[in-house]
């Protein structure tokens, strides 16, 4: 326990989160930690540079924030920012916001598909950054398009050190050069890679493949971490094993595997779509904690919205058509309007619907009823065989 002349401190990348009961998010390894009261307003006392007794009941709590590296001794106590306003619930924990729809690849399944060239602009996407702060958000996804080619990127990637969440650049990797991953401040990338050589450039073009490893490379080398996100086509369905080799080969602790909705680009190259009874055993390759979860009853995205490149708040990406205002209104106007589907709403009732809430919505939708099972995670958790 800390002498006199030492003080308890937080370290850099814990924070306090007030959700629906209190928190302590470590940034750093995306971990959230439920408190008690008295554990609570006892960091929160150290957040706001007082030095508070330790009581005998207090010790075991801070043996174990400190074998986490969430606390640390200090000679001097500092003062941090916490924001104290209460999240609104369900909590707005992970945010995707698209910053600009434009991109350097032509993608065949794509959902934005040719995009408008637009770009929210610094002023919008400052005034994001703040009220994603001010309603207690951990997780923001910064996407595109590629968000490397907005005309104000790095005056952003400026910005990111002023705010307590965590980031999560998602890129194609091939514009990541050794310059641009020592420059960047987002404390993870989420490249996109979709099958070895053949399968990724038979979605991306030619030559993306060499870049994209390379991306990898140097952002790890930059001491950021990397997350691979893929999303299953007809051209990669071979390639997994292979794939998930060399992805241990480079220590990539999560890897997020998906399936394309046909929008966009998708809906003229269908050749490469795979239907639920054939994709849905690929989705187990996918392993790390990635997955934005829900809870309170609620099927996915419960805790998850998204803000598009003309500035309309949605569901989610795929729900662009559908917006439930503009983020000239506020953020948390916005997500007050969200809707959600309760569990017992859907028509599924198997035994997995508590782990997989009835999966994505969107696809429900274009299979046919937004309240029905996205039958891609049916097949992938055995509930409907292949062939079925």
């Amino acid at each position: 326990m800390p002498s006199e002349n030492k003080f308890i401190t937080l370290t850099p990348h814990s924070v306090l989160k007030n959700l629906e009961e209190p928190y302590l998010f470590d940034i750093e390894n995306d971990e959230l930690y439920q408190l008690n009261t008295d554990a609570y307003q006892f960091l929160l006392r150290i957040s706001m540079g007082e030095h508070p007794p330790v009581r005998e009941e207090d010790e075991e709590f801070i043996r174990f924030c400190l074998s986490e590296n969430l606390i640390a001794f200090s000679e001097t106590f500092s003062q941090r920012k916490v924001s104290l306003n209460p999240s609104p619930i369900p909590s707005l924990r992970y945010l995707e916001l698209q910053i600009t729809d434009r991109c350097n690849l032509q993608c065949r399944h794509c959902y934005i598909g040719e995009g408008f060239h637009q770009d929210l602009s610094k002023n919008q996407i400052q005034k994001v950054f703040e009220e994603f702060e001010e309603i207690q958000g951990l997780r923001l996804l910064l996407s595109g398009g590629e968000p490397l080619l907005h005309s104000h990127f790095w005056e952003m990637n400026d910005l990111l050190r002023n705010y307590s969440f965590r980031t999560v650049l998602l890129s194609n990797g091939t514009l990541v050069t050794q310059e641009i991953a020592r420059r960047l401040h987002a404390h993870e990338v989420q490249i996109s890679l979709d099958g070895m050589k053949e399968g990724h450039e038979s979605l991306r073009g030619r030559g993306t493949f060499e870049k994209t490893l390379k991306a990898i490379d140097h952002l790890q080398e930059a001491n950021i971490q990397v997350s691979v996100a893929t999303m299953i086509h007809r051209k990669n369905l071979s390639e997994f094993d292979q794939m998930a080799s060399l992805l241990r080969s480079k220590n990539i602790e999560e890897w997020n595997v998906d399936v394309p909705c046909v929008e966009g680009r998708l809906k003229t190259n269908q050749d490469i779509w795979v239907a639920p009874s054939e994709a849905g055993r690929y989705l187990s390759y996918g392993y790390g904690g990635g997955f934005h979860g829900s809870t309170y009853n609620s099927t996915c995205g419960a805790h998850l919205c998204a803000i598009i490149s003309n500035g309309d708040v949605c569901k989610c990406g795929l729900f662009s058509q559908e917006p439930v205002g503009s983020i000239e209104e506020g953020l948390r106007t916005c997500w007050a309007r969200i809707p959600r589907i309760p569990l017992k709403d859907l028509h599924c009732k198997c035994s997995v619907m508590e782990d997989c809430r009835g999966g994505c919505r969107y696809r429900a939708k274009i299979q046919g009823n937004l309240f029905q099972p996205d039958l891609f995670q049916c097949y992938a958790r055995g509930v409907l065989k292949g062939g079925e």
